[in-house]
């Protein structure tokens, strides 16, 4: 599932055993890769190259699930917001096991 970010989200970034809180901006596309092992709190992301964790309350607050549907006119795919807006689908996605 990918979510477009709303508003600045602070997320942990882990590297060398070491994890650090970083910040995605705005606007960025992520995918929800699903809950993180041990820690039904915090869901698995990725952002561009990149994996973090993030609270799941603070996806459900701070995001918006969008679709990947062809744009009018092109076979390309674009993302599209999800009609049926349900900002709980963020956290929902913590209790299911990534396929």
């Amino acid at each position: 599932m990918e979510y477009r970010i709303n508003l600045p989200t602070m997320v942990l970034a882990g590297s060398d055993n070491h994890q650090a809180a970083v910040t995605i901006p705005a606007g960025t596309l992520i995918e929800v890769l699903g809950p993180v092992e041990r820690d039904d709190r915090f869901l698995v992301v990725r952002a561009g190259d990149e994996q973090f964790h993030v609270f799941a309350s603070d996806l459900a607050a701070r995001a918006e699930r969008v679709s990947r549907e062809p744009a009018r006119g092109s076979t390309e795919e674009s993302p599209a917001l999800e009609s049926d807006g349900d900002q709980r689908t963020a956290a929902k996605a913590g209790a299911r096991s990534v396929p």
